[in-house]
């Protein structure tokens, strides 16, 4: 079946933003910034990017993520910024706090006309993402989400990460894209589709990193394939300013994937 291409946003005048830059989002910043470079090398104008992440780098951290020893105890987003518009020559700027009721996206340098990314783990944040984001009259909004790990309370247990339950077990997850094209929603967000998505629950700065590893710990090759996902929209988004699909599913396990064409949910859309 042949999928009609939809056009949202003019790649040469947009702007990346990243919000979350751990597990999931850490993968997604160095993929994208490969295909940056390639971008720049074949002399496209390419757009800036913008990191959002109010964590530090832990030492727990160094095992699914993209840290070295000498990053614990800073700014997740700082240090990503720094390396990889050092390594790629583009421009990364990073703000280095949780987004908050309080948090007003245009001074932290969100404009008009950007792609959104969202890689965080609560629902609350998607949340605030999700209204802060309807504010702006032009963006497309991509969110990322892969379940966590019921782990059984028997610290001892030999298969405890093997899990029966499929909806428990960690494997599974999906991106959803959504835009607003001159102040008209043409693509239903991800909360409007899977409203479970932005049920409030604690924000970063409500729970402590410890609690929050503990309770919801996640697997590297699901962050790897829901970052490799989110990189499949951003290629055509940054390339050509076009949408595929509205939605993909995926489970990590089994290599499997299964995606949902967008045309059949947005409406006429004029850039």
């Amino acid at each position: 079946m042949t999928v009609t291409p939809v056009r949202v946003i003019d790649p040469g005048k947009t702007q990346l933003v990243l919000i979350g830059v751990g597990g999931t989002g850490g993968y997604v910043l160095q993929q994208v910034a490969r295909l940056l470079y390639a971008l720049k090398e074949q002399g496209r104008r390419v757009p800036s990017v913008l990191l959002c992440d109010g964590d530090v780098v832990e030492q727990k951290n160094l095992l699914r993520q993209y840290f070295l020893e000498q990053d614990v105890g800073r700014n997740k987003a700082e240090v990503l910024a720094e390396r990889y518009a050092r390594a790629y020559g583009i421009d990364i700027a990073a703000y280095s706090a949780y987004l908050a009721p309080e948090t007003n996206l245009k001074e932290i340098g969100v404009e008009d006309g950007s792609v959104v990314v969202g890689a965080v783990d609560n629902g609350s944040t998607r949340r605030l993402i999700h209204e802060k984001l309807h504010q702006l009259r032009h963006v497309v909004y991509v969110d990322s989400g892969n379940s966590a790990v019921r782990v059984p309370d028997d610290p001892n247990h030999m298969d405890r990460y093997q899990l029966a339950a499929i909806k428990h077990s960690g494997w599974e997850g999906q991106v959803v894209v959504g835009a607003r094209v001159h102040g008209q929603d043409v693509l239903p967000f991800p909360g409007e589709v899977f409203p479970d998505l932005i049920e409030p629950d604690h924000l970063p700065t409500e729970v402590s990193c410890g609690e929050v590893a503990v309770s919801n710990p996640q697997r590297l090759f699901t962050n790897l394939m829901s970052a490799t996902t989110v990189l499949l929209y951003l290629h055509t988004l940054l390339v050509d300013g076009t949408i595929l699909h509205h939605r993909t599913f995926f489970e990590a396990r089994k290599s499997w994937m299964r995606s949902e064409s967008a045309i059949d949910q947005m409406l006429e859309v004029r850039v």
